[in-house]
């Protein structure tokens, strides 16, 4: 399959940043010559090279110059090139999915309705790890002759249990949400119905962490539940604070090794949370240890969006109020709750590749939170909340 491959972006129509292969090469006019994406929008400099919006951001305001031969321009001279979706759509395209194994040669307004019965892409056996074109990956399976992987599995009786409690959770969720839209609203009635509700909630969760164990030789379904085990924090949960907000527990692990790394000339050591997903949005977390003497080191928490599943489902730019709480391991009272400003084109926006730029909290000193007790066992717990 010949042809030339191009990123799209700021297509109504088509996910952001999808990949497509085209029969033709495109007009140059229609293709950042920085960093090869081909826009909805694209800017005509005066010495001809064209740049996408996100490109042109880049240049310092008041420089003026190309970043390809650095020729100096006003933006008064700049042309507005807009590539309409309707041309766009008649260009003839390849499938990318099948590759040389798809004969596809088509319109790209066609291209998705063919996506749709594409068997031409390539899929791994489980049992000979040996890569399979999908039309033929169920003949491939009856003739291998390698051994069958042990299959992950899901309890029947554990997911209709679970189905049930969701049922029941769902129907007290709405009786809190009617007590709560009334005139004369019992605040502590609703309270109190919102803490049962996530007492079940986390009951409900722990519930489904295990119910891919099949311990009784009940009849079991496959599944893909134990391909990639999420790892759940076990340390103190909080509430939210207010109904409407979303909060989770994330930890840090050992820690002591990052204090006990400011040594020497080593002024600074951050350390780094997995991902975490909290009201459809994925982050992370960085602790960034600074020593400012002998006797003083301060500790910040840095927070990033990050690419998740849900990023076509969510809104964006990002705009809930975020609260970081250093969280006591016994006494509530003691916990440290630090505001962070998500301020900033390039923390609140989508994410894409390696993640945002982070958003920073106050600092706290890092012996006050040893000697107060936060730590346990090498590990620091925060609870996250959105609202």
């Amino acid at each position: 399959m010949a042809g030339t491959e191009y990123t799209l972006t700021g297509f109504e129509n088509y996910p952001e940043r999808q990949r497509v292969v085209f029969v033709e090469p495109l007009p140059g006019t229609r293709v950042c010559g920085v960093c090869g994406v081909v826009p909805s929008r694209s800017l005509l400099l005066p010495c001809g090279h064209v740049l996408c919006q996100v490109c042109k951001d880049q240049i310092p305001k008041g420089d003026g110059k190309c970043p390809l031969d650095g020729m100096e321009f006003a933006e008064d001279d700049i042309a507005q090139i807009t590539f309409k979706q309707s041309h766009l759509e008649q260009l003839r395209v390849f499938c990318v999915a099948g590759g040389s194994s798809c004969s596809f040669r088509g319109k790209l307004c066609d291209l998705k309705d063919h996506l749709a019965s594409c068997c031409g892409d390539k899929v791994r056996c489980a049992k000979c790890q040996q890569s399979v074109v999908r039309s033929v990956a169920v003949d491939h399976y009856r003739e291998c002759s390698a051994d069958t992987p042990p299959r992950n599995c899901v309890s029947v009786k554990g997911v209709s249990s679970a189905i049930v409690k969701i049922g029941d959770i769902k129907k007290d969720l709405e009786g809190v949400r009617v007590r709560a839209s009334g005139e004369n609203v019992d605040k502590d009635g609703v309270v109190n119905g919102v803490n049962s509700l996530m007492e079940r909630l986390v009951s409900l969760e722990r519930d489904l962490t295990h119910v891919g164990t099949d311990t009784c030789g009940e009849k079991c379904v496959p599944s893909q539940l134990g391909v990639k085990k999420i790892a759940i924090p076990s340390g103190p949960s909080r509430f939210a604070s207010k109904l409407g907000a979303f909060i989770t527990l994330c930890e840090f692990t050992n820690v002591f090794a990052g204090y006990e790394a400011l040594t020497g000339s080593r002024k600074e050591y951050s350390l780094a949370t997995n991902n975490y997903t909290l009201a459809g949005y994925t982050f992370s977390l960085q602790c960034k240890l600074e020593k400012i003497d002998d006797e003083h080191v301060t500790a910040s928490f840095i927070l990033f969006l990050r690419e998740g599943v849900w990023d076509c489902m969510i809104e964006w730019p990002f705009a809930k109020k975020v609260t970081i709480i250093v969280t006591h391991l016994r006494d509530q009272a003691q916990d440290v709750r630090l505001p962070i400003h998500m301020e900033g084109r390039k923390i609140v926006k989508k994410p894409v590749g390696s993640g945002n730029c982070g958003a920073s909290t106050a600092t706290l000193n890092w012996m006050d939170l040893e000697v107060k007790g936060f730590f346990n066992n090498k590990t620091l717990y925060v609870n996250v909340e959105f609202e």
